[in-house]
């Protein structure tokens, strides 16, 4: 494929993060599997490539600066993985990392994995949980599934919990799952767009405890299994995270219909003569028939701003979430906490500063020196960005005011390393899926501009992941007219 002088056709990607760099080497794979001339540049701002997925290390101690790992169960993240040859390096989460707790009424419950231990269990009192038992009789409403045709039908996950399985259960279990997943409040928080499983759940059986009952029938006539939710088992890498991006990196280095422009920070996108240019201090690229602005979306709203204030203001609207992340090293005899598990969550009516904490070193092995231990604090949040203005020695006595009583924590850490994110998640209130309608509506009119990236439909590294297949076909159908349109945020 050529543009009408018999040209190579280029493809403009920004941001050199996990979803840019999957969406370079899909778009590379699929030109190259249908003969297609198309060559690709990645423009990252920073010196070096991968974003958020870094793996830091000091002195025997590794963390993650953002995610610590993935859940096996996404086809596409596993071809990634396969594609770049590091099966081998793959690291599975230990057993132990299915135990996760909760900190309920000042103390540490484990989250029961049956409905057997769930009854016997302290984390909701006997009243709440003859309310969940009543999820059976509560009818399903009657507009699912048409928030993004219809916003005033887009339920928060707090009203879907306490609708559907009481006051209790929203407080002490969901609120905690969204700060932990998203650092948000549920409260704030579109179910449609953060959780759509559980509206097809409600929407297709009628409820979540018939969704269990006719999924679990399913699962034992075909003998396969059915999910009623997030499935699968945690893994990393035996570098950390950082492998995949720097696997991604080299991919393209080494490919010569590829290139990454490091330091490239964009400020704008120009386009004229059925064309795109990339501009940057001290710099510009033209040329493009098509971009991918894998970006986050406030930085996406800024390289349109010139082109279509509405297309800016619906990127700029999407929140994010500041999260501060304080990694605790310690020596293994200054906790007197087994931290036999994964980690603990903290509901927001426990009135604690820490929003959870990863037993990292229990997680994965080989994160802290022989005879220690490391632990991943999360602190911040929607619902608490007043600590990001904390100096580091307030904050660190800030959580370890809350870490000490319930996990026996004594002494000094012997290591302390904060990680500050002023935008660290994207947040998907009432009304996202609409917004993401306006966004692909005003990429459209535009032509041959594509959004990807955690703002949109996934903020987990399985999503972003996903999501470049997606546009990496779509990207090659516009530009070949085999249709697939121009569509802005899928």
């Amino acid at each position: 494929m050529r543009d009408e002088d018999g040209r190579e056709v280029r493809v403009a990607v920004i941001g050199g993060g996990v979803a840019g760099l999957a969406a370079a080497l899909a778009l590379r794979d699929r030109a190259r599997a249908q003969g297609a001339p198309v060559t690709v540049t990645v423009f990252e701002k920073e010196p070096a490539t991968g974003g958020n997925l870094r793996t830091l290390g000091r002195d025997g101690w590794q963390f993650e600066w953002g995610p610590n790992g993935f859940l096996d169960n996404e086809p596409a993240t596993l071809r990634l993985v396969d594609r770049l040859g590091l099966r081998p390096r793959l690291l599975r989460s230990s057993d132990a990392a299915r135990r996760r707790f909760l900190l309920v009424n000042g103390r540490l419950e484990e989250i029961p994995l049956s409905p057997g231990a769930f009854l016997g269990s302290r984390l909701l009192s006997t009243r709440g949980k003859l309310r969940m038992a009543g999820e059976l009789l509560v009818p399903r409403r009657r507009d699912l599934g048409r928030a993004a045709d219809e916003p005033a039908t887009d339920e928060t996950i707090d009203r879907f919990g306490e609708r559907r399985l009481g006051r209790e259960f929203a407080d002490v279990m969901l609120d905690p799952m969204v700060k932990g997943v998203f650092g948000g409040e549920a409260k704030r928080l579109s179910l449609a767009a953060a959780f759509p499983r559980m509206v097809e759940l409600e929407r297709d059986h009628g409820g979540l405890f018939r969704a269990m009952i006719a999924l679990g029938r399913e699962k034992r006539r075909r003998g396969r299994r059915t999910d009623a939710g997030p499935t699968g088992v945690l893994h990393s890498f035996d570098g950390g995270m950082a492998v995949l991006v720097d696997a991604l990196a080299a991919e393209l280095d080494a490919d010569p219909g590829a290139e990454i422009v490091r330091g490239a920070d964009v400020a704008e996108l120009v386009r004229g003569n059925d064309a795109w240019s990339v501009r940057w201090p001290g710099g510009e690229r033209g040329g493009f028939a098509a971009v991918v602005d894998a970006a986050p979306a406030h930085a996406a709203a800024g390289h349109v701003r010139r082109l279509d204030t509405e297309l800016a203001g619906a990127l700029a609207g999407i929140p994010y979430a500041p999260m501060a992340v304080i990694a605790l090293g310690y020596r293994r005899q200054d906790v007197a906490h087994d931290l036999n598990g994964f980690g603990l969550l903290v509901p927001g009516r426990e009135k604690r500063n820490v929003l959870g904490v990863l037993w990292s070193s229990s997680i994965f092995p080989g994160l802290a020196p022989d005879g220690h231990v490391l632990l991943r604090a999360m602190a911040g949040g929607a619902g608490n960005p007043g600590v990001m203005a904390l100096a580091d020695r307030q904050l660190v006595d800030l959580v370890l005011g809350d870490l000490r009583g319930f996990m026996g924590l004594r002494g000094d850490p012997a290591l302390v390393h904060i990680i500050r994110h002023e935008r660290a998640i994207a947040q998907y209130v009432p009304g996202h899926l609409a917004r993401l309608r306006a966004i692909e509506a005003a990429a459209a009119r535009l032509g041959g501009l594509w959004f990807s990236g955690s703002a949109y439909r996934g903020i987990a590294v399985n999503a972003c992941i996903k999501e470049t297949e997606t546009i990496a076909g779509r990207v090659l159908a516009a530009l070949t007219g085999g249709g697939g349109g121009a569509e802005g945020a899928r």
